[in-house]
């Protein structure tokens, strides 16, 4: 069924997979083709600039991220050549952030003058001190990259580069939250995001499952115990989206508010080919029985606004929403979570229009309680 009344952007993500290829062999990635060596061509992001400012699907602000491969095994002068496009093509009234998700283990001297004269903002992956980071991130010849990725994370700071963290948490990491903690407190990033190894895309187990929860649950008391001395304070990404739900929340209703992996077109994401999807970023180059794939255009030949006349789009889009509106009848948690990752939904559960997954159970429930537990015991509610 198609639909013309549906909100559509502004556009807050465009994340571009510049390539699908990584030089690492990380035992709980999603992705099915990092083995690909295929590149973006610079003509696909001029095209999608242009579309953009056309379409008016941009407003006052948007951020664009490199992710997916690994995005440095592209060469400094392909985002140099990005640079000039967005002077070029975006109104001077528009501001453009741009970040990158990298291992860290191919910076160099280079890269790390780049990232200062452009000032992208740098994410770097590791997963904890040696022993943990070396057990799943790994090389393609097994060897682990705790050696290279602090080599990396060296050059930034010798390069004065803020960066942040992005952290796996396995059922064997979760054992040591005060060692976790602690690395990452020395080591210095801006902030700490913590994934859980999930059961997406080409990773069809996770380490985390029932029997987990316990320890979960006791992983993040013990980091929001750590976290409260003043002293020893890290900025920790769960955390804060916990604090600023509970800032925003209405005491005297519930409501369903638009988020970004569930607003069309909040979200881009381009493939190597040009192939555009929206919702999870995760979704793309995805393939399933029910829904083929996630692909609803190509910016060579289609505008981004003729998803309202695309039928899988539209399919997708109705099962989405039916989903969220399932979890707002049904979840004490909605308020915390929105509906969930439509990703998590379509991989475990085999549909959007579902409620309740692994992913949404460990990665806001547990939190949830987790740090609440921590709150009331420290006011002495219960």
């Amino acid at each position: 069924m198609y639909q013309d009344d549906f909100p559509i952007g502004p556009l807050e993500l465009l994340i571009f997979q510049s390539t699908s290829f990584c030089n690492l062999d990380c035992k709980y990635c999603y992705l099915p083709d990092r083995s690909s060596k295929k590149k973006i061509n610079i003509d696909i992001i001029r095209n999608t600039l242009l579309k953009l400012v056309e379409e008016k699907i941009i407003q006052d602000d948007f951020c664009i991220v490199w992710h997916a491969g690994e995005p440095t095994v592209m060469p400094i002068d392909f985002y140099k050549k990005v640079n000039e496009l967005i002077q070029e093509i975006i109104p001077s009234n528009v501001k453009v952030t741009q970040q990158i998700q990298t291992n860290a283990t191919l910076l160099n001297d280079e890269w790390c003058e780049f990232f200062n004269e452009s000032k992208m903002q740098v994410g770097v992956s590791i997963d904890g001190p040696k022993e943990i980071n070396d057990k799943n991130r790994v090389l393609r010849n097994g060897k682990g990259t705790y050696e290279e990725i602090i080599k990396g994370i060296n050059l930034l700071k010798k390069h004065n580069i803020e960066f942040s963290v992005i952290s796996v948490l396995t059922n064997q990491s979760i054992n040591f939250p005060a060692d976790i903690y602690n690395f990452f407190k020395e080591l210095g990033p801006i902030s700490v995001g913590f994934n859980i190894d999930e059961e997406e895309g080409v990773n069809i187990k996770s380490s985390i499952d029932e029997n987990s929860e316990t320890k979960l649950k006791e992983f993040w008391r013990t980091i929001f115990q750590l976290q409260l001395t003043k002293s020893n304070y890290l900025n920790i990404r769960e955390i804060s989206e916990f604090k600023e739900s509970l800032l925003n929340m209405n005491l005297s209703s519930k409501s369903i508010s638009v988020g970004q992996m569930t607003n069309p077109l909040s979200i881009i994401t381009i493939d190597t080919e040009g192939n555009f999807s929206t919702f999870s970023p995760e979704l793309l180059g995805m393939k399933d029985k029910h829904y083929n794939d996630f692909l609803f255009g190509n910016i060579n030949t289609d505008s981004f606004l003729s998803i309202k006349k695309n039928k899988k789009f539209n399919l997708v889009y109705d099962d989405i929403n039916n989903g969220i509106k399932k979890c707002y009848d049904t979840c004490d948690y909605f308020t915390f979570c929105g509906g969930g990752a439509p990703s998590n939904k379509l991989y475990e559960n085999g549909n959007f229009n579902t409620t309740e997954t692994k992913y949404c159970k460990y990665s806001k429930k547990i939190i949830v309680d987790a740090l609440m537990d921590e709150i009331e015991e420290r006011l002495s509610i219960k």
